[in-house]
């Protein structure tokens, strides 16, 4: 005769079993993206997306060989002996006006005569070049063939940005990317090698120039970096020397705005943008 603790035994066992061939599924997990987008930076989150089931690994090929793949050597400047500072608008074009109702022309030209006496006493040798040294109209292409008539290794454009979204916050830069070829095909100007060569050569010590300049504004800034883009913008399609548009704030932010205006807040702008001429002419990576 079976005892109460047989029975109990045999019950447990029983279950166990059911347990065993009945595994519970594990629910799939779930993943969150945010988006932050160019032109609005408070957007909000994406929905829920459903991660797919993992995939078992493939077994590790023992006799591969663990050789990672090359480094592209880095694209480095030759000697920057000529940096054209351009600050944009000026005249009857004045830009932006933000919530400190200050236009864009003034702020561009301030920033650009301090960038340029910083630089001048940073890098003695190098000649500093302004585009407009008071408040005055230039056309864009003027602009630029200042830096191509000079065979310029540096050219930058300085602007601030404004939006319609007054969320809009933060700095971004601007290479040439591929427009350039798309601006002489309009123009009915045959593209030869060495054309391509240069203007792509030109281009990629932009987007250079362009990634220094957001690396050292995030060491400085706390605000959304909004990236290095390529951009289609005549100052860099016509440009024949590496080339970069740099948006240093919105001035139509609430705070931004406001602080952007302050000389302290212009003192870090400057401190950041001498040190990314640094780093652009003298960083070996």
């Amino acid at each position: 005769m079976k005892t109460k603790m047989h029975i109990l035994l045999g019950f447990v066992a029983a279950v166990g079993a059911v347990l065993l061939s009945h595994p519970v599924q594990a629910e799939p997990p779930s993943m969150r993206f945010e988006a932050q987008s160019a032109n609005t930076p408070s957007a909000g989150p994406k929905p829920v997306i459903e991660m797919p089931a993992v995939q078992e690994a493939a077994p590790i090929d023992v006799s591969a060989s663990e050789t990672p793949e090359p480094i592209p050597e880095p694209v480095l400047p030759g000697p920057v002996r000529t940096i054209v500072i351009d600050p944009g608008h000026g005249g009857t074009n004045e830009g932006a006006v933000g919530v400190a109702k200050i236009h864009e022309k003034h702020l561009t030209l301030q920033v650009a005569l301090m960038l340029a006496d910083r630089l001048r006493k940073a890098m003695p040798d190098a000649q500093i070049v302004l585009t407009r040294e008071r408040d005055v109209a230039m056309s864009l292409v003027e602009r630029i063939e200042v830096a191509n008539r000079m065979h310029a290794d540096l050219f930058l454009s300085l602007h601030f940005n404004s939006s319609n979204n007054p969320e809009a916050i933060g700095f971004e830069s601007f290479w040439v990317g591929d427009f350039w070829e798309a601006d002489m095909n309009k123009a009915g100007i045959e593209i030869t090698d060495d054309i391509r060569t240069q203007r792509e050569h030109a281009g990629t010590l932009g987007m250079r120039m362009a990634d220094k300049f957001n690396r050292s504004m995030r060491h400085r800034f706390t605000v959304l970096d909004r990236g290095v883009k390529p951009g289609d913008y005549t100052v860099l399609t016509r440009a024949e020397v590496p080339a970069v548009v740099l948006e240093l704030a919105f001035l139509s932010h609430a705070q931004e705005g406001i602080e952007t205006v302050t000389a302290a807040n212009r003192a870090k702008l400057v401190d950041a943008l001498t040190d990314a001429v640094l780093h652009y002419t003298y960083d070996k990576e």
